[in-house]
């Protein structure tokens, strides 16, 4: 008889542990709660100085490329309406010969523009690269200053938010801190160089 009563006791001083601890953790989790933060990366690129440098930069460096392009295009078809009326007095042997010549060049200019183009690209990545590396510390700070566990961007906030978004905050401090950042072509053997 003893022992049933004091089996109860134990039984009923552990339930009520369990009890007080269950009710405990939830009350221990609610005292530190995840603090968010919303950042729109894609708006800060697009709307500070330093994105709409490189913004610029490309523009003007894609202007050029194509007005080279262009240039060396219309050569090439000067070049090949030339040959065309000496047709009629060149031998089919030299006429085919010039022609894969002609052929020829137009591949090694059609090449030589598109490994420019990727130059440019791998450059405009690299400028957006830095831009990042430059936000970072950015992040930490607004992160610190709202006491901040997690940030998110808002390309995976489906709803709601708005009262936690930091964009404009990040965007004045990143506008203060670098307004350019030189966007140089790099070729893909320099970029492998770098990468490794």
């Amino acid at each position: 008889m003893k022992f049933h009563r004091f089996a109860k006791r134990v039984l009923a001083a552990l339930a009520f542990v369990s009890i007080a601890t269950a009710a405990t953790v939830p009350a221990a989790s609610a005292a530190n709660p995840a603090v968010i933060l919303i950042v729109n990366t894609q708006q800060i690129f697009n709307e500070s100085k330093v994105g709409q440098s490189i913004r610029a930069q490309l523009q003007d460096q894609a202007k050029k490329l194509q007005a080279e392009d262009k240039k060396g295009s219309e050569a090439l078809q000067a070049e090949a309406k030339k040959l065309s009326e000496q047709r009629s007095i060149l031998s089919a042997d030299d006429f085919k010969q010039k022609v894969a010549v002609l052929e020829k060049k137009e591949a090694d200019r059609q090449e030589k523009m598109r490994a420019k183009g990727d130059a440019l690209q791998l450059g405009v990545n690299k400028a957006r690269t830095d831009v990042e590396a430059a936000i970072r510390p950015i992040f930490a700070e607004v992160m610190k200053k709202n006491g901040a566990t997690l940030l998110l961007d808002q390309s995976v906030v489906l709803a709601g938010g708005v009262d936690l978004d930091v964009t404009a905050e990040v965007l004045k401090a990143l506008d203060a801190k670098i307004t350019k950042i030189d966007v140089k072509p790099i070729s893909a053997a320099d970029a492998k160089k770098a990468a490794q």
